[in-house]
């Protein structure tokens, strides 16, 4: 297979046992979807393949977990397009990335926009999920780098009688704060990020890993009772000249965007 990935979209699916997830909740089916990277080198025809794979696979919820625009206020009409063509059975919700702060009044811009494509904006906040009379909480941080992420203020509408929850966090490196500082408060955290590295050579590994600190680069991790589960994401924008607003073309190396799809079991 070629190793040039960025336009070899994959469907990864994993079975994530929760213990205490309500039967209401059991089998539900979760699509994360992560750093879509909307700027001048999209490529519309990917990304409609993505609408297509998405909608087929019929999900409960999608859950967007950041860098929905790589820079520049552009691009966030087209993201809105994309965006707003993704269903699901019970609602959509979305986090802020870095790169959705990445160009002066740009998040307050992607803040407006996702509501409008049909997302809930989570910023250090939780909503619930009921199906018959049982609950699931879905949480959300702010950006670790550009934003203020306050776990504290995310979980503080979550009862005490520990329902479960589910917590997007755009930068995994937030997962050990999370599992060890919100012990028990916490399921499972989805986050992206990494890119799996984006540039990853066989035996030597992911080039990135200083930039990112790629403590957690890829697939499912557990600490603590609370588990993580870290995606590829879909875009393939990689460095830019923020000052001269200039991207470079897509490209991945051996690391494959995908949408993540997350069956929950309670058994």
């Amino acid at each position: 297979m070629d190793v040039l990935t960025h336009n070899q979209l994959r469907v990864s699916q994993r079975h994530i046992h929760l213990p205490r997830l309500p039967e209401a909740f059991h089998g539900l089916r979760v699509i994360q979807l992560s750093d879509l990277h909307f700027y001048e080198y999209t490529s519309p025809d990917f990304y409609n393949a993505v609408v297509r794979q998405v909608n087929d696979l019929i999900p409960d919820l999608i859950l967007l977990t950041g860098d929905v625009v790589h820079y520049g206020p552009d691009y966030i009409e087209p993201a809105r397009s994309f965006l707003s063509q993704l269903q699901s059975r019970f609602g959509k919700w979305a986090i802020l990335g870095n790169h959705d702060y990445n160009d002066s009044q740009q998040g307050e811009l992607i803040e407006v926009m996702l509501p409008q494509a049909g997302f809930q904006l989570l910023k250090n906040e939780s909503d619930c999920l009921q199906r018959n009379g049982q609950r699931l909480w879905l949480a959300g941080l702010d950006d670790l780098w550009y934003g203020a992420p306050n776990i504290s203020k995310a979980l503080a509408s979550i009862p005490t009688e520990r329902d479960v929850t589910l917590m997007m966090a755009h930068n995994p490196l937030l997962f050990d704060p999370i599992a060890l500082g919100a012990h028990g408060q916490v399921d499972l955290v989805l986050a992206g990020h990494t890119h799996a590295g984006h540039v990853y050579i066989p035996f030597l590994g992911p080039i990135y890993r200083k930039i990112f600190r790629m403590k957690y680069r890829y697939g499912l991790y557990e600490k603590n009772g609370c588990q993580l589960h870290v995606t590829s994401g879909v875009g393939s924008a990689a460095f830019y000249l923020k000052k001269r607003k200039i991207g470079f073309p897509r490209f991945r190396f051996n690391t494959w965007p995908e949408i993540a799809v997350l069956t929950l079991s309670n058994r």
